[in-house]
């Protein structure tokens, strides 16, 4: 034994005594995921890549090709900036110190000269000697001849002069390869009649000496000019519906180069595209994963459930694919067709109201994505936004509903809804206002949609209904009938039975609500519930009327047979009616596992002592699985003790159904379904209240007095 507890029992898919549920499997239902996964990705892979074209540079184009957008043409704008950025010249600064220097330089060499040519003890030679050492530029022996003769008077004025031209040169700038050109202005420039020619010459040659290069090439202030030109270049653009190639031409490099940068070219792997439509779709089937296992726990581990959502929403994209083929530049707003409703409907009858509204959010992206027109926006909200609306607005009002003619008005309802909205989509658009071809066409797909999308749930359901054995309320509603096959041969067979069984319908459905369980399903699987006894009416006291009842001429073990056997032959008989599994599980578990107590004791008392095994006058079960099995169990019990109490007032009836809950509560009938103690006393209550209302008591009529005085109407 120890040896057993230490070691793991193997996995497998069948556990001894315990079969695999592959209702339950995480494996199917990962792999369920991951199927959506994939088919979404196929289905929504050309919608996110652009059409593409089998072209060359110099081939000829078989048709006219648009700019599916507006976008920056950056290679003709990177041109148009770069030769732009060749035309900016070069920017030059000023060093101001340089003017200072050699306008200091003029200064000081006249200053000093001055001293030298009025020096009595220099002869002529050493005082050139000295001049040629006050200017840093050696300077033409004429120069120094002429400066030793100028009068005093005007060295003033010539110092002036040269001073003037200097400073005016150097300040308008001097570049390197300027210099001899702005010398040859000193000429051009100097004009000074009062002078004499000796003195013109000092002026003329020292100022040209004197101009040597202040203005130098700056790299960082051209570098400047050159991004302000650049940056105040507008980019070059490429039109939304810009002809790029026309039919028939022959495709330039320039035309080439566009239509690859548009992704035209066929010859691209667009692997960007795909792996973030894979990314998307990863995100959004996790995302589903983690709501459906937060908000719908029990749907989400129920795989036929989880299978029946898949299908549905592969189904409406397969729908907003087709509707997509007429997407065209005269039917461009085709995608307010989208029959979105459809399957936001058709999940809020069959499975529940909230997921329909989360599968709405869903669909919506969805449909935003398949209708975009531009192929370089994933998304067109537009679409996205009108098929969450309608379709939350239909599934509001089809989530009440209990007739299929009421699923065409649900879509009248998402008609209706999405018109106003596509209105003001169309207000907004600027390009759209005055276009009344497209506004009317809009409102037309707008107002079919609702229509379309009714058409198909009413279509699909019957299908889903039958495959999947699905009881929607509409279903339920159909088998509740009287006309029903199997309820007029109940009727016809065991009327008894019938009439206990609508009573119990009653009952069971009220019990329902004030638990807030399926009423519906609970009135249907009690009209069903007892047909099995329509093999054997006559041995059922309800469908004796006053005729000898024939247990009392057979054993009692016979008689147990036939009634334990009554839930199995029901069952048989809704499988031959094809009628869902939902109620044949109530016709299997509404006896559960309760001891058949008449017969059992009759056959203790008729034993002579022998000992009798109590299982063997036990329903066979199973156990009520669920709530609504487990009350129309209870209300069945009840109807049929409370129809034996001789005077039924509120008290016995009272007593009498709170004893049969507590039997079958210390019974352990409701050990395998989720009723809680608070549950089966608010069972209790609503079974009183609808009993009260059956068994009220009714006054005594007195015998009309005949004779004298009496007038008969």
């Amino acid at each position: 034994m120890m040896k057993e507890i230490a070691e793991p029992p193997k996995k497998t898919f069948k556990q001894k005594g315990k079969p695999f549920d592959w209702r339950r499997s995480k494996r199917i239902r990962i792999g369920i995921y991951a199927i959506l996964g994939i088919a979404f990705y196929l289905l929504l892979m050309k919608d996110v890549l652009p059409v593409q074209y089998d072209l060359r540079e110099g081939s000829i184009s078989k048709e006219t090709i648009f700019s599916p957008i507006t976008t920056i043409d950056k290679f003709a704008t990177q041109k148009a900036r770069n030769e732009a950025i060749e035309k900016v010249e070069p920017q030059y600064s000023k060093d101001e110190e340089v003017i200072n220097t050699q306008i200091e330089r003029v200064d000081r060499f006249f200053t000093e000269a001055q001293k030298v040519i009025v020096d009595k003890n220099l002869d002529e030679k050493a005082k050139t000697a000295k001049l040629q050492k006050l200017f840093p530029v050696v300077l033409s022996d004429e120069f120094y001849k002429n400066v030793l003769v100028i009068p005093l008077d005007q060295l003033q004025e010539i110092r002036l002069s040269t001073r003037e031209i200097v400073f005016k040169i150097l300040n308008e700038g001097v570049r390197r390869d300027e210099v001899s050109q702005k010398k040859k202005l000193v000429d051009i420039s100097f004009e000074m009649p009062s002078l004499s020619s000796e003195s013109q010459a000092v002026v003329r040659e020292l100022t040209k000496q004197s101009i040597i290069p202040n203005e130098f090439y700056d790299p960082k202030a051209t570098a400047a000019l050159q991004k302000a030109t650049a940056d105040s270049m507008n980019p070059i653009p490429i039109r939304k519906g810009q002809v790029i190639v026309a039919k028939g031409d022959i495709i330039t490099s320039d035309q080439y180069r566009k239509l690859k940068d548009l992704g035209y070219i066929h010859d691209q792997t667009i692997w960007s595209v795909r792996a973030g439509l894979a990314l998307i779709i990863i995100f959004m089937i996790v995302m589903s994963y983690v709501y459906l296992d937060r908000f719908h726990h029990h749907l989400h581990q129920d795989l036929s459930k989880l299978i029946i959502l898949a299908s549905v929403l592969f189904l409406t994209v397969i729908g907003m694919k087709v509707v997509s083929i007429g997407q065209n530049l005269e039917w461009n707003t085709i995608g307010y067709l989208a029959p979105t409703a459809f399957g936001v409907m058709l999940i809020a009858l069959l499975l529940d109201t909230h997921l329909a509204f989360g599968s709405a959010v869903l669909l919506s992206i969805i449909a935003s994505v398949i209708y975009q027109n531009e192929n370089y926006f994933l998304f067109d909200f537009r679409y996205g936004l009108v098929s969450l609306v309608s379709s939350v607005a239909s599934a509001f009002y089809i989530s009440k509903v209990r007739q299929r003619s009421k699923i065409l008005v649900a879509g009248l309802i998402a008609s209706g809804t999405s018109i106003p909205l596509i209105l003001a989509m169309l207000l907004l658009v600027p390009t759209d206002i005055g276009d009344w071809k497209t506004m009317l066409i809009s409102l037309s797909f707008g107002l079919a949609s609702g229509i379309f999308s009714a058409v198909l749930t009413i279509g699909f359901l019957p299908y889903f209904e039958t495959v999947f054995s699905i009881l929607s309320p509409m279903r339920l509603i159909e088998l509740s009938n009287p006309n029903h096959p199997l309820l007029r041969k109940l009727l016809v067979d065991a009327p008894g039975t019938y009439h206990h069984s609508i009573i119990v319908g009653n009952l069971s459905e009220a019990a329902a609500e004030a638990i807030g369980a399926d009423g519906l399903l609970a009135r249907v699987g009690a009209y069903y519930h007892d047909v099995g006894k329509t093999k054997r009416p006559q041995f059922f006291i309800e469908n004796q009327f006053y005729q000898e009842n024939p247990h009392d001429k057979i054993a009692p073990n016979l008689s147990k047979t036939i009634i334990l056997n009554h839930p199995k032959d029901g069952v048989e008989l809704l499988r031959k009616y094809h009628i869902p599994k939902p109620l044949q599980d109530i016709a299997a578990q509404h006896h559960g596992t309760t001891l058949l107590k008449y017969f059992y004791f009759k056959a203790v008392k008729q034993s002579a002592g022998t000992q009798m095994i109590e299982e063997d006058y036990r329903y066979p079960g199973p156990k009520a699985q669920f709530k609504e099995a487990a009350i129309v169990g209870i209300c069945d019990c009840v109807e049929a003790a409370v129809r034996s109490i001789a005077r039924p007032t509120p008290a016995r009836i009272e007593n009498m159904v709170r004893k049969i809950i507590q039997d079958r509560l210390e019974d352990g009938q409701f050990n395998e379904c989720d009723l809680t103690l608070k549950e089966l006393e608010l069972i209790r209550k609503s079974i009183c209240e609808t009993l009260q209302g059956l068994f009220h008591s009714r006054i005594e009529y007195p015998e009309l007095p005949h004779g004298k005085g009496v007038k008969h109407g």
